[in-house]
């Protein structure tokens, strides 16, 4: 089951503590904190990440070495704040995105990485001007906070000047040159902001894991992950990471480790060899240099606009990772809507229905961490920042499963008690005739009790004058399955009704 953040963050940091104190190190094969932080400050905590694009808006306007066309015209989203576009502008708009980030509990900025200095493939691909040089105004604008960043490897197609990278065509190379423009790209990286820094604070501020050994890596995730060479092997394709972490580490002194966005099987998804949990998890799980399995929207491969088919599905592929052992860093996203580039592309989620499967889903997991997917994809209806057309239900509900600290404030009108922290409990859970609900401050006011289906369908709708010290509430007639228990103010007059407690909850036969 899915902890809440600000509970899990607390256990670890007491055990990670008392490991410390007692200089100890744990004994086991695997460390029980492979795939969690190791930075100052975060040490043993879950990764709480977004993807996020830096650079300012494609907007015709040119900030850095290039001057990409303007794409605004293929938005399906727009921030409803519009220093969210103006990255670039100013110091004052970078530093708005940041406290956005960590207001909504964000601890790890994944950012998106499209070449070497000085090559133009994110001036023709990348949604925003995602230079390399708004990664170094991303690692200034972090300094003086908690917060760690780590690269995105993405694929690119070529430009008049400059050449392909497709990790599928380049990994997992030879034994003698493993994936040789990959290894490339990352001892740029590593030289930039580890090794020969234009400021050295940056070093502090890329996101270190531990892995299974327990040892600490710097982080590279890497999205789109297959292969096209042929003849590899499950053994093969796995072997080939660690590889290119010795090499880099032969090169530079640098231990880095991977998070990877595995292209799902049996699917749309391109790559002519696909790991899959059974055949190649063993072998992933195996080297030192994979610090987790990250994926990204991994659902949009199927196709389908059913969101219902959609979560089905996901629950099915996050599952069978998880029995892998691997750190599984859980992907969430608003939906997918990018029918202006792609006509034919599946449209879901941005709705109460889609967030409601997503927390069912985390309700029958433990994750390793979260990733949000992404901060700002306007061009494919992806965001957590409010925008115009879905306004900020989505930045609020990652900001509850973060722990942030963004929840919209109770209107003035209604009682100081229910202004104050509701402590509620919910049990038994599993259910199978009842629920209970105990509240230990007992509320007079008018309250509404709901519980949703999976496609969104009021089940229950019961108001009451006020909350007891213990509720009883009658399931029959629900059949068994997972399903939402919402509390909610009742509106009066001069009021709107606001959501504070929500609670996936089994009920069996």
């Amino acid at each position: 089951m899915f902890v809440h953040p600000n509970i899990a963050i607390m256990v670890r940091r007491i055990i990670f503590l008392a490991l410390l104190i007692g200089s100890l190190k744990p004994t086991t094969a695997q460390s029980p904190y492979w795939g969690h932080l190791a930075n100052p400050n975060l040490e043993g905590e879950s990764v709480k990440a977004t993807m996020f694009f830096s650079g300012n808006w494609r907007n015709g306007i040119q900030f850095y070495d290039f001057n990409p066309t303007s794409n605004t015209g293929l938005y399906t989203m727009h921030p409803a704040d519009a220093r969210h576009l103006g990255w670039s502008e100013s110091q004052a708009n970078r530093d708005y995105a940041i406290n956005q980030m960590i207001e909504a509990g964000v601890n790890l900025v994944s950012f998106s990485y499209w070449g070497l200095p000085g090559t133009d493939n994110w001036a023709y691909w990348a949604p925003m001007q995602t230079s390399t040089a708004s990664h170094d105004e991303l690692f200034n604008a972090v300094l003086g906070t908690d917060l760690v960043l780590a690269p995105y490897i993405e694929s690119y197609a070529a430009t008049d000047n400059y050449e392909v990278f497709s990790f599928m065509d380049d990994f997992p190379g030879t034994s003698g040159d493993p994936a040789p423009k990959l290894t490339a790209q990352i001892e740029d990286l590593v030289n930039r902001y580890l090794v020969n820094p234009l400021n050295s604070q940056w070093p502090d501020h890329w996101a270190r894991l531990y892995d299974k050994n327990g040892d600490e890596r710097y982080l590279i995730s890497i999205i789109h992950v297959a292969s096209n060479q042929a003849g590899i092997t499950d053994q093969e394709f796995a072997d080939g990471f660690d590889r290119v972490a010795n090499l880099v580490y032969d090169n530079t002194g640098i231990h880095v480790g991977f998070a990877l966005d595995i292209l799902p099987p049996a699917s749309y998804a391109g790559g002519s060899f696909k790991a899959t949990p059974l055949g190649t998890g063993s072998c992933l799980s195996s080297q030192a240099s994979i610090l987790a399995i990250q994926c990204f929207i991994p659902e949009i491969w199927q196709g389908s606009s059913n969101e219902y088919e959609l979560i089905r599905w996901k629950a099915d592929y996050t599952n069978d990772w998880l029995e892998t052992g691997i750190p599984w860093i859980h992907d969430l996203n608003s939906g997918y809507d990018a029918s202006i580039i792609f006509p034919t592309s599946p449209v879901y989620g941005n709705d109460r229905r889609w967030r409601f499967f997503q927390d069912s889903l985390l309700a029958e997991i433990e994750p390793a961490g979260l990733s949000f997917n992404p901060w700002n994809g306007y061009t494919e209806g992806m965001a957590a920042v409010p925008t115009l057309q879905h306004g900020d239900s989505t930045y609020k509900w990652l900001c509850g499963l973060f722990g942030g600290n963004c929840n919209e404030p109770l209107p003035e009108d209604l009682l100081p008690d229910i202004r104050q922290e509701v402590k509620l409990k919910l049990y038994p859970n599993p259910a199978n005739e009842y629920i209970k609900i105990e509240v230990l401050s007992p509320l007079q006011t008018p309250q509404t009790i709901r519980i949703f289906a999976p496609d969104g369908r009021i089940l229950l709708e019961q108001n009451v004058g006020g909350l007891p010290n213990e509720l009883e509430i009658s399931l029959r007639g629900i059949p068994p399955g997972i399903y939402l228990v919402s509390i909610s103010t009742y509106p009066s007059k001069s009021t709107i009704p606001r959501e504070y407690f929500r609670q996936a909850v089994c009920i069996t036969p």
